[in-house]
């Protein structure tokens, strides 16, 4: 079996940007690091080929979770996040929007977990949504932002509580503010966790 897990690939944090063009907000990752992901068309570019020919695939070839922050400003319990990262991905804007295209309507299967915190599992469906592949051994490959974060949160995650799971992270599908905040998460990855890094 095979998963592909997609983190934060929305609007906020990764829409094309120019050189100079101030970021929106403190969690987009640049212009640089954004036209990498996304290339010189975005709707043709490395990001939307990869995740458009994952939507394609059948759930008996590849299961597909879409990871997504989604914020409620008026949530107590996601003041302290706000407060931190400032305002992003609040929920129902286009800033929370993903960047690659819509799961096709006949994909039931595709899941879309909502993320609160810097803690994917925390208050979200994403344990429900892994039951399937639980206990065996399954290839997952996570592509998305941030490297130094939520990549590698995740990855933890994953590792300590799904221990038959042999993950994958390829370094020209994730990003981060910084190149070389980039390859040092990778390298942590490698060493710390036993991730497999595909460049």
């Amino acid at each position: 079996p095979a998963l592909l897990i997609t983190q934060c690939l929305q609007v906020d944090f990764v829409k094309p940007i120019g050189k100079h063009e101030p970021l929106p907000n403190k969690l987009h990752v640049g212009a640089d690091e954004a036209r990498r992901l996304l290339g010189d068309r975005p709707e043709d570019g490395p990001l939307a080929r990869t995740v458009r020919w994952a939507q394609e695939q059948g759930p008996d070839r590849l299961g597909v979770v879409h990871i997504r922050d989604w914020h409620n400003p008026d949530d107590p319990s996601q003041q302290d996040h706000l407060r931190q990262f400032g305002a992003h991905c609040l929920r129902n804007t286009p800033g929370a929007g993903f960047v690659f295209p819509a799961p096709p309507a006949n994909r039931p299967d595709i899941a879309v977990v909502d993320s609160l915190t810097l803690n994917d599992f925390n208050g979200t469906t994403l344990q429900g949504r892994l039951a399937p592949w639980a206990g065996q051994p399954t290839r997952v490959g996570l592509l998305g932002v941030w490297t130094e974060a939520k990549i590698t949160y995740l990855a933890y995650e994953l590792k300590t509580r799904y221990p038959t799971f042999r993950i994958g992270v390829c370094s020209a599908l994730t990003a981060s503010s910084s190149r070389a905040h980039h390859f040092m998460a990778l390298d942590q990855l490698q060493r710390l966790l036993g991730v497999e890094i595909f460049s």
